[in-house]
């Protein structure tokens, strides 16, 4: 779980509440606590050590714009905004990029990949994969 709860104390305790009452409920949750900045310059260092990254808005757009430039940019990028047992959403780190619609060089990897994603999540595994 990401923060920046050593300045935003309110917020950041929320969210480091929450995170211990959900180690507590589910027992098999593995997780920890890192300030977003040391997170970021963590993912840079060895981003393979992270599965799944909790934080807000703010500061995991920041950190998927990050990952997405790891991995080789924007356009190959996918996301899930995954609320388990609920409705998530699913979309290109880049979202929809209007600037550039209809100009023939939006490159399509970063949705082909979320639909993969969201294949899987919804519990598709073999339509979420290619041979």
């Amino acid at each position: 779980m990401a923060d920046k709860s050593n300045v935003q104390r309110f917020g950041g305790d929320l969210w480091q509440r929450v995170l211990r009452r959900s180690q507590r409920t589910i027992r098999r949750l593995e997780a920890n606590h890192q300030y977003v900045d040391a997170m970021a310059m963590f993912m840079v260092l060895d981003p393979a050590q992270y599965d799944v990254i909790v934080s807000n808005n703010l500061f995991g757009d920041i950190l998927t714009d990050l990952g997405a430039a790891i991995q080789g940019g924007l356009g190959l990028a996918a996301s899930g905004n995954i609320h388990p047992g609920r409705v998530s959403l699913f979309e290109p780190v880049h979202g929809s990029a209007p600037p550039i619609a209809g100009q023939g060089i939006a490159n399509p990897v970063g949705a082909i990949l979320t639909s993969a994603m969201m294949l899987e999540y919804l519990g598709y595994h073999e339509a979420s994969v290619s041979d």
